[in-house]
């Protein structure tokens, strides 16, 4: 006797899981995006490490208009030597000026940076496509309605007297 819909999953909603592996379709294949220029937001920016291990910070972009709308593209920065002069100069119009802003969360929270990226295409020695964002504008800033309230208290207010 078979038992295997005798009780149904996960109360009514669409299994999940190793149960849904079989009826899903792959996703596509990763493509990079055609070089151009895109209207994008900042979903996030992190300290991480390469993969050599060294320092880096990671820009994470989602492209907001047009056919490639919703997909990333990522752009990270190093801390060599030589790098870091160009490290400083492209993360300072985000604010991203101390290592400690760097280490923050990023964007703040209720800000969002719409900019505007220009993306090439290149081609690694092994043959691989991958972006290259070869310039990043900031076009706005935008402050949510509940960013008014996340401000810090002024001096005086709210600590020890």
């Amino acid at each position: 006797m078979d038992f295997s819909n005798a009780i149904p999953s996960a109360n009514g909603k669409p299994p999940g899981g190793i149960d849904a592996f079989d009826a899903v379709a792959p996703a596509p294949e990763f493509a990079p995006l055609p070089p151009g220029i895109y209207s994008a937001r900042v979903l996030r920016g992190e300290y991480t490490t390469t993969r050599a291990g060294a320092d880096a910070y990671r820009l994470r972009f989602e492209i907001a208009e047009g056919p490639h709308a919703g997909k990333t593209v990522i752009r990270t920065w190093t801390f060599g030597a030589k790098a870091l002069p160009y490290t400083k100069r492209d993360l300072a119009p985000f604010g991203l000026t101390t290592s400690a802003k760097l280490l923050s969360p990023f964007p703040e929270p209720g800000r969002e940076y719409r900019v505007r990226l220009v993306v090439a295409l290149q081609r690694g020695d092994d043959g691989r496509e991958f972006n290259d964002i070869k310039k990043i504008d900031i076009i706005r800033v935008d402050e949510s309605p509940a960013a008014a309230f996340m401000l810090p208290p002024r001096p005086n207010e709210g600590g020890p007297k």
